[in-house]
């Protein structure tokens, strides 16, 4: 952890925020990521010609005349703009002719914004603004807070202002059918949180169809501090090292799991200054998106001269611009972490699954007896057994039922795995779902390995999963292999027309698909990036064949993989893996079972997996051989439940796991009782002895803390250092566990 000073520091914004929930301490000044911050947003005429987007946190300024356009990004917590320059509020490719959306020209060069010196003139062949309006925030997906036991305080949909900003073709359009087309740019911005988002629509009213060849989605010409040290593009910035976007102190990502990309680059603008550095990010589709729009949507369906399907209203996938302040790795995770909860907030569910492997009535049963007495709450028919979620024959969907409604008498949600997507295809080794609803290589003009997500299969198999909601009473999917990103260039599929539209298709119908369960509540395992579709959770820090690993080499990867994860998924968004039996061909040296004879890894599996707030699937045929493993197992799960709140809270990393010495996390959140709970850990051979240094800073204590070593009274008050920590004094025998729970003494 960096200087908490200046952590602190960064965000001294006492003037403007506004309200806050509670009285703030006096040694610390107001921060975002400790404080509720209920300031509204709001958009007002500053009287100096602009129009203003601000949450007290940010702020994001417009011109109306002579043009619309971005005159200034402003962190109001750091008194910094984060803009360099201006530039096109978006560009738009229709028919292979690119259109600029604002016209807004500056007089000044894209160096360095002198604001006393800018005058403006108007590009005439940009698309122009015509009107503005605002709304509130509208959810994507149904979602109930408290679903689960995530938090029953979470806002859904998230409070904030969406502004949407209309524009209409220039006078003179490159092609006739352009001056039929409208564009929206809106812009959504949060209570509380210094966040962002940004999307683009595109309508059209004429008859003629229209190809939407390209789109980017913002365009920013930044300040040094605000962009990263490496210029590259990042499809999914998180996978890069800490040189590349993390270092930013502003992040940028998308709503969308493939075909976008988040690029920084030189200002292709900026004239050559000695020593000067103009960084500048483009968010775009990486190909297409490709759409065809006609205003009658219908018309020539089926008909090969006139594309199909076509839209009469298009919209982007979302940008989202979180304004950090920090390069710090702790609190940039941390800030990432409360934009997760913010938008997607269903990743806060966080059931105790259970992976059955033996799925007749009887072994069914016989688990889910063993999960109620232990606390479990959810068995999924796991992979690799005789369970087939696309039979949907009467009299197997009529048995499956029987046993669901016997868990259900018991607590325990049901949920089945099925594979949907990647590897359906000609020669996948999931079994391919037909030739006619097979991708079509695009280099080769051969079936592929996968399904094509935008043909007949797409219609099939939501009927399937649809049919399981509503016969079976089924409330959880493990949908494996979704929509992975293959292009596909068929001609003959329902749901798109050729290979330059397939990606967006595909990308979107996947997407719809979870939607539409999401209105039934259901939770989805998805290891695929689309959680702003409604999707719960990502396999998380790990290869599968680690699992054929012997038991501690698997336990300590996975608690490696845990703790470096954690610094991009928030605990409840991802799954580990418990080869309860064997898994990958590890044998006997990697499974777990027999239960009672691997007792020691078997606790340091559930304590590891429970401690870090982290969904692990138990997979095999039971969860406890003897009256020993039963106590075992549920004196870890009545642990996670009773701590559940700050469990499932944020992570803050003390010491990466290298079996050389003590390894430990400390889950913080400053809204809580529990405010800290710290998980502490000697994978070593020796007894260690040693004082443990716990930075406190976001836990929200600013003097005192109360320690309770496992829970036990009365606690051990600590004074918080200068630097917000406290040191503990620790001994641990070897190959053991303890864990701190830490409450405010202030």
């Amino acid at each position: 952890l960096t200087s908490a000073h200046q952590m602190a520091g960064l965000l001294f914004v006492v003037v403007v925020l506004g309200c806050f929930s509670r009285q703030l301490s006096a040694s610390r000044p107001a921060d975002w990521l400790l404080d509720t911050i209920t300031t509204k947003v709001t958009l007002i005429d500053d009287g100096k010609g602009s129009t203003v987007l601000s949450n007290g946190l940010i702020s994001r300024s417009f011109l109306l005349s002579p043009d619309f356009g971005t005159v200034d990004f402003y962190s109001l917590g750091t008194r910094a703009s984060i803009l360099r320059a201006m530039s096109t509020e978006a560009v738009v490719t229709l028919d292979g002719e690119g259109y600029n959306v604002g016209g807004l020209l500056p007089s000044i060069q894209p160096d360095y914004f002198n604001r006393t010196d800018v005058t403006y003139q108007v590009d005439p062949t940009a698309f122009h603004y015509v009107s503005h309006a605002t709304s509130q925030p509208v959810a994507p997906f149904h979602w109930e807070p408290g679903l689960r036991h995530s938090p029953s305080n979470s806002q859904w949909p998230p409070q904030g202002l969406t502004l949407q900003v209309k524009f209409g073709p220039p006078a003179a359009v490159k092609r006739p059918e352009h001056a039929n087309v409208t564009i929206i740019v809106s812009y959504e911005m949060y209570v509380g949180v210094p966040l962002v988002s940004k999307w683009v629509s595109v309508l059209y009213s004429g008859i003629s169809p229209v190809r939407i060849d390209g789109c980017v989605v913002e365009v920013l010409a930044t300040q040094k501090p605000y962009a990263p040290s490496v210029f590259d593009a990042y499809p999914f910035p998180w996978e890069h090292d800490n040189n590349a976007p993390t270092s930013s102190w502003l992040y940028a990502e998308t709503t969308i799991a493939h075909n976008s990309a988040v690029e920084w680059s030189q200002d292709p603008r900026a004239q050559f200054f000695p020593g000067s550095d103009q960084p500048y990010l483009t968010v775009y589709y990486s190909s297409g998106p490709g759409v065809f729009m006609a205003g009658n949507s219908q018309a020539g369906r089926g008909i090969r001269d006139f594309p199909q399907p076509t839209l009469t209203e298009f919209d982007s996938f979302k940008v989202l611009l979180l304004v950090t302040d920090s390069s710090d790795r702790e609190r940039v995770s941390l800030s990432r972490a409360r934009m997760t909860r913010l938008l997607t907030p269903q990743t806060q569910e966080n059931p105790i699954f259970f992976h059955g492997t033996n799925v007749t009535s009887d072994g069914f049963r016989a688990s889910v007896d063993q999960m109620a007495s232990v606390g479990f709450e959810m068995f999924i028919f796991s992979f690799g057994t005789s369970f087939q979620l696309e039979d949907t024959s009467p009299a197997y969907i009529q048995q499956i039922a029987a046993d669901v409604q016997y868990a259900a008498s018991r607590g325990i949600e049901v949920g089945g795995y099925d594979l949907i997507c990647l590897a359906r295809g000609n020669g996948g080794y999931g079994g391919n779902v037909g030739d006619q609803w097979d991708v079509v290589n695009p280099s080769t003009g051969q079936l592929g390995s996968d399904a094509c997500f935008a043909s007949g299969w797409e219609d099939k198999i939501n009927d399937i999963f649809l049919t399981w909601v509503q016969q079976a009473n089924i409330t959880m999917f493990e949908t494996d292999g979704p929509f992975g990103g293959t292009p596909c260039s068929s001609h003959n599929h329902t749901h798109h027309w050729d290979l330059e539209d397939s990606i967006y298709w595909q990308n979107r119908l996947q997407g719809e698909f979870f939607m539409k369960l999401k209105d039934y509540n259901i939770f989805f395992n998805a290891p695929d990036w689309y959680f702003h579709y409604g999707t719960n959770k990502i396999g998380m820090g790990y290869d599968e064949d680690q699992y054929s690993l012997p038991r501690w080499q698997d336990l300590t990867i996975s608690r490696q993989g845990m703790y470096d994860d954690t610094y991009n998924f928030i605990p409840t968004q991802g799954w580990m893996q418990v080869p309860l039996v064997d898994y990958h061909g590890g044998g006997a040296a990697a499974a777990f079972e027999p239960l009672t004879k691997n007792l020691l890894e078997y606790e340091w599996a559930l304590a590891q997996y429970l401690g870090y707030g982290v969904a692990a699937c138990y997979r095999g045929y039971e969860l406890y051989d003897s009256p020993v493993t039963q106590a075992l197992v549920k004196k870890w799960v009545d642990f996670y439940k009773e701590y559940r709140d700050i469990l499932i809270s944020d992570i803050v990393h003390v010491r990466r796991p290298d079996v050389q010495d003590f390894d430990c996390i400390l889950h913080v959140n400053p809204r809580i009782v529990n405010r800290g709970l710290a998980m502490v850990f000697n994978p070593t051979g020796s007894t260690l002895s040693w004082n443990l240094t716990l930075p406190l800073y976001y836990t929200g204590i600013s003097n005192k803390a109360q320690v309770f070593q496992e829970g036990i009274s009365p606690p051990t008050v600590f004074s918080l250092d200068r630097d917000y920590t406290i040191s503990i004094p620790v001994t641990m025998a070897h190959t053991s566990i303890t864990w701190f729970l830490i409450w405010s003494g202030d």
